[in-house]
């Protein structure tokens, strides 16, 4: 955790200092190694929050974009489960940074308990997802949306099925990859998946610090235009040859 709560104030991970949890008040001792992040650690091997997780640079970078007051909120519910939220906004809206493999129960789960509430989901973890998830963008075709967005099988991708059937938004963070386009830039992205019936996802990128703004100040979150196409011409191909034509102008490719 980044923080404990010493002499009833919330701090960072200090060496030679102790702290409580603020979760369940348990003693907790200060890492603050050279390998891994400064964090606090619980002093027995009981952690007071079965949903959490070791936390990465990543988590610590996404954390550290909305003020230090927001960052990692104590819950309980009535049945006395307690969990600490990664960010939760004043607004009510909680963020989770998810990293690590989430089974579906226990994703569900938490949208339960957080009510209102976004994934953002690091795209980076396994080797295969980021080359999966481009290449089903290249035979995708255009959605029909405002923003620039693309229409996938939620199957066509390993990250993206791993992702279906939860009921709340859903964020992929694939750091500065290039996805080799044209009509996006190379760093600042970020793809909201948007799931709708029959088995479908919308692929939509924006920007990155959009997505912060939003949370920080409700500002809108910020696509990308669709790219103008050319003035069409009549063809002179014959039959099918013209409509296999007209189709693919209108599916466009990284």
């Amino acid at each position: 955790m980044k923080y404990a709560l010493v002499e009833g104030i919330r701090l960072e991970a200090t060496a030679g200092v102790r702290g409580t949890c603020p979760g369940c008040s348990s003693p907790m001792i200060p890492k603050c190694g050279h390998k891994r992040l400064h964090h606090w650690a619980h002093k027995s091997t009981v952690a007071c929050d079965h949903w959490w997780e070791p936390e990465t640079e990543w988590h610590r970078g996404w954390k550290n974009q909305f003020p230090a007051e927001w960052q990692e909120i104590r819950h309980a519910a009535s049945n006395a489960d307690v969990h600490i939220a990664d960010v939760k906004t004043t607004s009510g809206s909680v963020l989770e940074f998810q990293y690590s493999a989430i089974s579906p129960e226990e994703r569900a789960s938490r949208e339960a308990f957080y009510g209102r509430m976004v994934w953002i989901v690091n795209g980076k973890r396994l080797k295969r997802d980021l080359p999966s998830f481009q290449e089903a963008l290249t035979y995708a075709p255009s959605a029909e949306t405002k923003a620039r967005a693309w229409l996938l099988s939620d199957q066509t991708s390993a990250i993206i099925g791993r992702w279906r059937g939860g009921s709340h938004p859903v964020f992929l963070d694939f750091g500065d990859a290039d996805f080799s386009s044209p009509w996006l830039p190379s760093t600042g992205l970020i793809w909201w998946l948007a799931y709708i019936p029959r088995g479908r996802v919308i692929a939509t990128p924006v920007h990155r610090q959009s997505v912060i703004d939003h949370f920080l100040s409700g500002a809108p979150i910020r696509g990308f235009a669709k790219p103008t196409p050319p003035p069409s011409r009549r063809s002179g191909l014959p039959g099918f040859q013209a409509y296999r034509a007209r189709n693919d102008a209108r599916r466009w490719r990284f």
